[in-house]
């Protein structure tokens, strides 16, 4: 997912700490999506939702659907993925093969603060903070109203993840994941499901590169911790907090990607990354204010409409 996403809503509740203080606080000034009129505008994540909801448990199946992972198959009869380590080669290149070959794509994104929250003040309360911050964020019900989604060519699909790497995934060991499966659509394409081990400070791909320093880099593209420590040293936070910037960690949770395909073409239909990342906050603001706390974002990425 763009790291720009993650950022904004981190710059955004570091801000939302002030704006009770001055009543204040305008919709859509976090917001990085770009808006844009296009076709099928219900069908993306919609359908994702509907499926997520009601897709099968470890060793379950839907109708006309056979799921893979753990469970045993043959090769022989079904291409599906059979194990974790076929499982993550298919995902890798199909990826691969996307960043490579791909011309244009579709695709939407948003970021909403999750349930899990709390902030301690002794200034404003935990409500007023997440208020504010919500306000600054886009849900997926207005993401989807308002038609969010972006269409590009090559500029775009250098932002597939892994963002502005050739591949588009880098990991080797299917260890680093707590779940690896697949299934067969009933229209004959597969979809993969990897979820990602929890990881503290993840650091992403350089641009360019072909390894990552973390293991959610490897598939995902988190915002560097660095990077959030330079912007919150400058600019209008580090004045709010009289050059003592709040002390932010992340730690990303759940990061799944499913990936649907056709087999025969190795083509993606549609790739959704979710993953939530809880941000611990510390800091003390107008040089009176204590603010300790977290929240939990939980961030939507999908991309759809391949064309090769």
């Amino acid at each position: 997912m763009k790291r720009s996403l993650t950022l904004a809503a981190i710059l955004i509740m570091a801000l939302a700490m002030l704006l009770p203080l001055a009543a204040c606080g305008g919709k859509g000034s976090g917001e990085t999506a770009t808006t844009a009129a296009v076709e099928e505008i219900n069908e993306p994540v919609d359908a994702a939702a509907q499926e997520a909801a009601s897709e099968p448990g470890e060793g379950q199946t839907g109708e006309n659907e056979t799921t893979t992972g753990v469970e045993e198959t043959s090769a022989e009869e079904n291409p599906v993925p059979a194990t974790p380590a076929e499982v993550l080669a298919a995902y890798t290149e199909v990826m691969n093969k996307a960043k490579k070959d791909a011309k244009s794509m579709r695709k939407l994104e948003y970021q909403q603060l999750g349930k899990d929250s709390n902030f301690e003040s002794n200034i404003i309360n935990n409500p007023s903070i997440l208020e504010q911050a919500n306000k600054l964020m886009t849900s997926r019900e207005k993401a989807m109203e308002e038609e969010r989604y972006t269409k590009g060519t090559s500029d775009m699909l250098a932002q597939l993840p892994v963002t502005n790497s050739p591949l588009g995934c880098m990991a080797k060991d299917p260890g680093i994941f707590s779940r690896a499966t697949a299934r067969q659509l009933a229209n004959g394409d597969i979809e993969l499901a990897l979820v990602m081990k929890p990881e503290d400070n993840p650091e992403p791909a350089a641009n360019g590169a072909t390894t990552s320093p973390s293991r959610t880099g490897q598939v995902f593209s988190p915002m560097s911790k660095a990077g959030i420590d330079d912007i919150l040293g400058g600019g209008i936070v580090r004045l709010a907090f009289f050059g003592r910037p709040p002390a932010i960690s992340t730690r990303y949770i759940d990061c799944k990607s499913t990936l649907t395909y056709n087999p025969e073409t190795m083509q993606v239909v549609k790739l959704q990354q979710d993953y939530n990342v809880r941000v611990n906050i510390v800091g003390r603001a107008l040089g009176f204010m204590n603010i300790t706390g977290y929240a939990t974002l939980e961030n939507v990425l999908v991309c759809d409409q391949f064309k090769y």
